[in-house]
């Protein structure tokens, strides 16, 4: 019995955790350019959207399972069949509530251990959960234009007065859902948003700063220490130029200067590199 647990909850985690290796990087998803260039954002941004996605899909299920379970053969009547789709609809919500929630739970963990933004998310995004996610999704948008075109052809039903209104409910809190999410986006991104014809704030660090970070060489002796490169996911060679940063964490020279000049941030922790106070070097390294 416990094998057969033991088995269900590594299918289950296998569910919601990416692949690694190179089958995994071709199938990039366009989310994580957006965390590798704001990560902070990023993540706000995500936490937000999928813990109210989650909790939204549930709230709204529960009253239009209610509804439905009382009144299904009156409703039946109706010159629309809009008590079948407002079934399919609360099933697809129910069937992403446990994604988002994952997701939420999981960056929730990341960050509090200031561990890579990045990898957690990379992980999610080319997990079996999150393409059959995106799947659900489609199928809910089509899903969704089909019952307002039901509901603006659709006349008053006596026997079932209800299942206009509830239906109509049904397409105010998804289109609510959708401007929350637009106004979390701005609010997440301001500087991209501004319109006041100001250029924005830079967030790349100029080569005079990352020139200035110290570069040493890493050997196997070393331990405690990182073992593989963060930024490009790969674990360091003997003999490597890492360079580092003002934190502590180390990343492959040619990694880490890409990344500084698009974001002045650690790709682990998120501190930015100009800020001062924090050790520049570390004992069992070599300094170049």
């Amino acid at each position: 019995m416990t094998a057969v647990i033991l088995r269900l909850r590594d299918r289950l985690l296998g569910f919601f955790d990416g692949a690694e290796g190179a089958d995994a990087e071709l199938a990039a998803d366009p989310l994580l350019d957006v965390v590798h260039q704001y990560p902070e954002e990023a993540a706000w941004f995500i936490k937000v959207v999928m813990f109210f996605g989650s909790i939204s899909g549930v709230i709204i299920s529960i009253p239009c399972g209610v509804f439905l379970t009382m009144y299904w053969a009156p409703c039946g009547q109706c010159n629309r069949p809009l008590r079948y789709w407002i079934l399919v609809h609360c099933i697809l919500q129910l069937l992403q509530a446990p994604v988002r929630l994952v997701f939420f739970l999981r960056l929730c963990h990341v960050q509090s251990l200031n561990n890579n933004i990045q990898e957690c998310v990379r992980q999610l995004t080319h997990s079996m959960a999150w393409r059959t996610s995106k799947v659900v999704s489609i199928i809910t948008y089509g899903w969704f234009i089909l019952g307002i075109v039901w509901l603006l052809n659709s006349t008053y039903c006596k026997p079932c007065p209800g299942l206009y209104r509830l239906s109509l409910a049904v397409i105010f809190a998804a289109v609510a859902r959708l401007l929350m999410t637009l106004i979390v986006f701005y609010h997440s991104f301001p500087p991209r948003f501004q319109g006041q014809g100001l250029p924005p704030k830079p967030r790349g660090a100029n080569q005079e700063l990352i020139d200035s970070m110290p570069l040493i060489v890493y050997s196997q002796e070393m331990r405690g220490e990182e073992t593989s490169c963060a930024v490009c996911l790969s674990d360091f060679d003997r003999d490597a130029v890492l360079r580092r940063l003002p934190c502590g964490h180390s990343f492959h020279r040619g990694c880490i200067d890409k990344w500084l000049k698009r974001n002045k941030v650690c790709p682990l922790c998120l501190q930015d590199i100009e800020v001062t106070g924090s050790p520049l070097s570390r004992p069992s390294k070599k300094a170049i």
